[in-house]
């Protein structure tokens, strides 16, 4: 057994009202739900399961115009990957 703290991830989150901004601006926009509803049923499932597994979940609020600005900043396209990465970054520094 460990003394371990459970390990933190950042799980991109989207407000209602950013909702269909942030997914008229992501590349991927296919990999994300059409409706908001949908998509926070979903994200609201993956943040239970990781809870479950152990891990502290953050939920990292995405806005559309920060991301926007960190994705040209990072030279990276607004996708999926980007999102993730977005996640981690922000995740470990309210970490530190």
């Amino acid at each position: 057994m460990t003394d371990a703290p459970p390990r933190r991830i950042g799980l991109p989150w989207y407000s209602r009202e950013d909702y269909p901004r942030i997914r008229a601006m992501m590349t991927d926009r296919h990999n994300l739900a059409s409706t908001y509803e949908a998509w926070l049923a979903s994200a609201v499932n993956n943040e239970l399961v990781g809870q479950q597994a152990g891990l502290r979940i953050e939920r990292i609020m995405i806005e559309p115009d920060v991301f926007a600005t960190w994705c040209e900043e990072q030279g990276l396209e607004p996708d999926s990957k980007a999102r993730t990465t977005y996640a981690t970054e922000i995740c470990a520094r309210i970490s530190a």
